[in-house]
């Protein structure tokens, strides 16, 4: 048997409902913010309450702008809390540059939710949605009986309005740097799509910058491998609770192959091991450095 075996039964097989890999990070005092690396944002909340010496007629338009300034707050500091990689948060990352500290926060206070759902909610809290869809776009914004504002925004991880397109590209460089496995010609073997490494069971935590290390610590894929355009795009490796989910995902493309994990690594338990069998056969795997230049992995974690 291939030990990097297909999963188009899976991909054939009913699909289930996704489950997002939330990773809560406490904001502050006024708010809780979150990173759903399933569908890849960071949400954050913020309340704004009217001000009482204002005329009626600004009074909603205040508390929204008091909501956002929380939310975005919370935000950042979420965004903080990130890992980088399996030795660094973003926060770390932000004290060693003031250009990264600048470019990270202007981004965040400088984002716009126009693009939001607007829900009434009574004093119940039975909320009905008045404007757009259901927390489509970047956000949604609550008004409450008693006159306070909810906002939440949802920040994305990639794309060019995302956190990456400030971050990834101190790490990874223009093209892939690694052009050849060890010096060898990838043999002729079966052609995948994409990479689905189950890590379910070892606690792997989600980050921006996740490597995949052999059982001598040898480098199968990370920063060196991929192209800083796809790594922005999409992000470096996507994160799923669900084979089936993970298996449709666009990002592995209508073939992926599938391996297991041996165990985490690193000081944030953010990178993979896998076997010396399983790295034998991704870097013998036909087309291997264009999956993986694009980013085409999944990482199924608890």
């Amino acid at each position: 048997m291939k030990i990097l075996q297909c999963v188009s039964a899976i991909c054939l097989s009913a699909i289930s409902l996704a489950v997002a890999q939330i990773q809560p990070v406490i904001a502050s005092a006024d708010g809780q913010g979150n990173v759903d690396w399933s569908e890849r944002f960071v949400i954050a909340t913020g309340i704004g309450a009217p001000n009482p010496d204002l005329p009626p007629a600004v009074n909603r338009p205040g508390a929204i702008r008091a909501a956002t300034m929380v939310a975005l707050r919370n935000a950042l500091e979420t965004i903080k809390g990130i890992y980088l990689n399996s030795t660094t948060t973003v926060e770390n990352f932000m004290t060693k540059s003031d250009v990264v500290t600048s470019s990270v926060s202007g981004f965040v206070k400088g984002f716009e939710i126009a693009d939001r759902a607007v829900y009434e909610c009574d004093k119940q809290g039975n909320c009905k949605v008045i404007q757009g869809a259901e927390f489509e776009g970047k956000g949604r914004v609550k008004y409450m009986s008693d006159g306070t504002v909810e906002v939440t925004v949802k920040v994305p991880l990639d794309g060019v309005d995302g956190l990456g397109q400030k971050l990834l590209p101190d790490l990874v460089g223009e093209k892939p740097s690694v052009s050849t496995w060890e010096g060898k010609a990838a043999k002729k073997s079966r052609v995948f799509t994409g990479l689905i490494i189950d890590c379910r069971g070892l606690k792997v935590k989600p980050c921006l910058s996740p490597k995949v290390l052999d059982e001598a610590g040898k480098e199968i894929y990370g920063s060196a491998y991929v192209s800083r355009e796809w790594a922005v795009k999409y992000g470096m490796a996507g994160y799923s609770k669900d084979p089936q989910v993970a298996a449709k995902l666009e990002r592995v493309g209508g073939n992926p192959g599938m391996i297991k994990a041996l165990k985490a690594s690193g000081d944030n338990s953010t990178d993979v091991v896998i076997a010396d069998k399983d790295a034998a056969e991704v870097r013998s795997a036909a087309d291997n450095l264009k999956f993986l230049s694009e980013c085409r992995v999944v990482l199924l974690v608890d």
